[in-house]
């Protein structure tokens, strides 16, 4: 029954009920039976009012139920329905809004440029995962000042610049406080909100570092390969004109000349040798060619290689050759050109009267090669950089020795390529200890357990 019609009874009722008062001949009786009608009609009005206000109550309070069984659906439906109505367009918006937010903090916190928000007055509003790699900071610093915080990076000129004109400026800065020092790029304007005096500071920042450092290799591979290059260019040009100018008429002279010469062409195919190697690795193209390698016939083999040199040199060689049966998996062709950069400059940098160590041992699921040499020995501040193109500790000794100055950097590479690492421990006039360690299986390619087909 419909609240409508409910309500018509009850005029109805209160129509009749007042008629039949007024058939009452009595005027007591008529005015107690008026006041009986009357409370019948309140006690009505009450339940009605009940009722009804209890089922808009458990509507407004859960809108995503459908309503049912209503008695007073007349007058109700409307209402059910622009609630609903706004409720879902509530739920929508609000679903939206979640799925914006979880985009936005998705990209800010996936970005490797540090984010910063802030207002005018340079107190901060919002960062992102990034900017904490920038300044190490810890907590919330959300309401900090920016300009406080960047006051050591020597950018917090840059914040108030922004901050107080309004327009876009970039500062490169290079942090020295760090270690490594770090370089860095500051991006920063403003942008207005959604109202008028909404006006907020955006700051991004750059780790330039790496590219910095790449720069800084290109830049010197280039002088080094330029002057590593045209020296035995130089000495090659300047004997073969003293040859043609009549030097080539004496016999004993051409015949040193021309050993001059070769011994620099040498020089100059071992750097292109060389470079090539190195292009090869760093750019992928290296093939690697793996099968099952004698440990004691690979140690033998640069033994035999490089003893000779040694007799020379008046060096004492000692080799430890492992157990005849020791195999692993690797590229033979690569690992030889490890072991013997490795040997030749233990043999290049040791005096007369030294002694060299080279041997090799499995351990655990690897295979270990020690190179130890009692020479000059590298000093502690350059024993990370000796893996570098070109990079010499005593350029006039490693040139004299004809050294390319590319043979650590190729064993980094091919080690690299093997998944193997090399570890260096030296101090000057102690010597120098190399130890490599390849695994002893054929590596697996990234992401796929070793010894899975």
């Amino acid at each position: 029954m419909g609240l409508r019609l409910f309500f018509l009874l009850c005029v109805l009722a209160s129509f009749f009920a007042g008629w039949a008062v007024g058939t009452i001949p009595s005027p007591e009786k008529a005015f107690w039976a008026g006041i009986a009608s009357l409370g019948i009609i309140v006690l009505v009005g009450i339940f009605a009012y009940r009722k009804t206000s209890k089922q808009i109550l458990s509507f407004l309070s859960r809108p995503q139920m459908t309503h049912f069984l209503s008695w007073a659906t007349d007058l109700l439906d409307p209402l059910y329905e622009g609630t609903v109505r706004l409720y879902r367009d509530r739920e929508e918006a609000s679903r939206k809004l979640k799925e914006a937010m979880s985009r936005f903090s998705a990209v800010m916190d996936h970005m490797e440029e540090g984010v910063v928000v802030t207002d005018l007055k340079g107190k901060i509003l919002l960062v992102n995962r990034a900017f904490f790699r920038f300044f190490k900071v810890e907590g919330d610093v959300r309401g900090e000042s920016f300009g406080l915080l960047a006051r050591k990076t020597g950018i917090n000129d840059l914040i108030e610049d922004v901050l107080q004109n309004h327009r876009s400026v970039q500062k490169e800065v290079t942090f020295s406080e760090t270690t490594p020092a770090r370089t860095w790029s500051l991006v920063g304007t403003t942008a207005r909100g959604s109202g008028e005096t909404d006006v907020f500071g955006i700051f991004l920042l750059f780790d330039l570092t790496d590219i910095r450092q790449l720069e800084r290799i290109r830049k010197d591979f280039v002088a080094n390969v330029s002057h590593e290059i045209r020296t035995p260019l130089t000495s090659i040009r300047g004997f073969a004109e003293a040859l043609h100018d009549g030097g080539i008429n004496d016999p004993k002279t051409a015949r040193e000349f021309s050993g001059i010469i070769l011994s620099h062409a040498e020089r100059l195919g071992n750097i292109v040798s060389d470079l090539l190697h190195l292009s090869e690795l760093e750019t992928g193209k290296a093939v690697m060619r793996y099968g099952s390698v004698s440990l004691s016939r690979q140690i033998a083999h640069i033994r035999d290689v490089y003893a000779d040199h040694a007799r020379k040199k008046g060096i004492r060689f000692t080799v430890q050759l492992p157990e005849e049966t020791l195999t692993y998996e690797t590229d033979e062709g690569k690992m030889d050109l490890v072991l013997g950069n490795l040997v030749d400059n233990a043999l290049k940098y040791t005096p007369e009267g030294g002694e060299v160590f080279f041997g090799g041992w499995k351990e655990g699921d690897a295979i270990v090669f020690e190179v130890r040499d009692s020479g000059v020995g590298i000093p502690r501040t350059e024993v990370d950089r000796i893996f570098e193109r070109f990079y010499r500790v005593d350029r006039a000794r490693s040139r004299e020795m004809g050294g390319t100055g590319l043979g650590l950097s190729i064993v980094r590479h091919i080690l690299e390529i093997l998944q193997g690492t090399v570890r260096v421990t030296s101090s000057p006039g102690q010597g120098s200890t190399f130890l490599v360690r390849v695994p002893s299986r054929e590596p697996a390619p990234s992401g796929i357990p070793a010894g899975s087909k």
